[in-house]
C-alpha cells in the first residue's frame, strides 16, 4: 500500500509532545521526513530519540517560534537542504491566562506571538515556495476556544479566533496549487491541557461537559492532520474541521 505523504518534507512546529508529536509518528509512518521544532531542549531531543523509533527521517531544530528571525531561518535552512518544503503543521501553542481587567498588555501579547504571529511569519515564508512548485500543504491547529467565549481566555481565544479566519484567507490566496485549513481541537490529552486543567475535579467538569465524556488522545488529531497534508485532501481548502467530541454542537454545553 502506497504511503499517503511517501517523499514529502513536512515542517512541524510545537512538535515535542501531544498533538505535535503525535502527528510526526504519524507523519514518519506515512513516509515523510519530519522536521520538528520546540523550545525547550531536553524535550525535543525526547521527542527525536522516539520518533527516532520510527524513522531515521527526523530532521529536530530547537527554536521558538515567537522569535521571527529564528523561525524563518529554520525554514530557510531546511528549504535549502531539501529544496522544498511539502507540508508545514502551524501547531505551536502558547497560553496565557487571566482576567482581562487583570491582563497587562504583554501578556495579552503573549498569546499572539505564537499562535497568530508565527503562522503568518512561517505562512509567508514557505508560501512563495509552494506556489512556485504548484504544490503544497499548510495545516494550522486553532481551539475551540477560538469558536466560543471562555472566561479567562480572552487573549488565547481572539488569537485562536484570527487563527481560523487567516487560515481561510490563506487558503483563497494560495489557491488553485496550494491548500490551506484548519483544525480545530477541543480538549486533548497534552501538556498544555495538563497546565489548563491542573486538578482531578475540574478535569471531570471539563468531560461533562463534552458529549463523548472523554477528552482526545492526541492521535485523534494527528490522523485528520495527515489526511489534510495528503493528496487524500486534494479538493479540500479552507476548511476547518471541528474535533471536539461534539462539545461545541451542544447548546446545553458548558464552557
Amino acid at each position: 500500500m502506497k504511503q499517503k505523504l511517501q517523499n514529502q518534507i513536512i515542517y512541524i512546529t510545537g512538535a515535542s509532545a501531544g498533538i505535535g508529536l503525535s502527528t510526526a509518528e504519524l507523519c514518519l509512518k506515512e513516509g515523510a521526513t519530519v522536521v520538528i521544532t520546540g523550545r525547550n531542549e531536553e524535550r525535543l531531543n525526547e521527542a527525536e530519540l522516539i520518533l527516532s523509533k520510527t524513522s531515521s527521517n527526523v530532521v529536530a531544530h530547537l527554536l521558538d517560534v515567537s522569535i521571527e528571525l529564528d523561525l524563518i531561518e529554520s525554514l530557510n535552512d531546511i528549504y535549502k537542504k531539501f529544496g522544498r518544503i511539502d507540508g508545514l503543521v502551524n501547531n505551536a501553542p502558547s497560553i496565557h491566562t487571566g482576567k482581562i481587567i487583570d491582563l497587562d498588555m504583554p501578556s495579552w501579547r503573549t498569546n499572539f506571538k505564537a499562535n497568530l504571529d508565527a503562522v503568518f511569519i512561517a505562512t509567508k515564508t514557505v508560501l512563495p515556495w509552494m506556489i512556485s512548485a504548484k504544490k503544497g500543504s499548510i495545516v494550522n491547529v486553532a481551539s475551540v476556544v477560538g469558536l466560543r467565549g471562555t472566561a479567562y481566555m480572552s487573549g488565547y481565544g481572539a488569537a485562536k479566533s484570527g487563527l481560523i479566519n487567516f487560515s481561510k484567507t490563506s487558503a483563497i490566496e494560495a489557491a488553485p496549487n496550494v491548500r490551506v485549513n484548519c483544525v480545530i481541537p477541543g480538549a486533548v490529552q497534552t501538556p498544555a491541557t495538563e497546565r489548563a486543567i491542573p486538578n482531578e475535579d475540574l478535569m471531570e467538569a471539563t468531560i461533562q461537559t463534552i458529549p463523548l465524556k472523554r477528552i482526545a488522545k492526541p492521535e485523534e488529531l494527528a490522523a485528520p492532520i495527515v489526511f489534510l497534508l495528503s493528496s487524500e485532501a486534494s479538493f479540500v481548502t479552507g476548511a476547518d474541521l471541528i474535533i471536539d467530541g461534539g462539545k461545541t454542537a451542544d447548546l446545553n454545553a458548558g464552557n
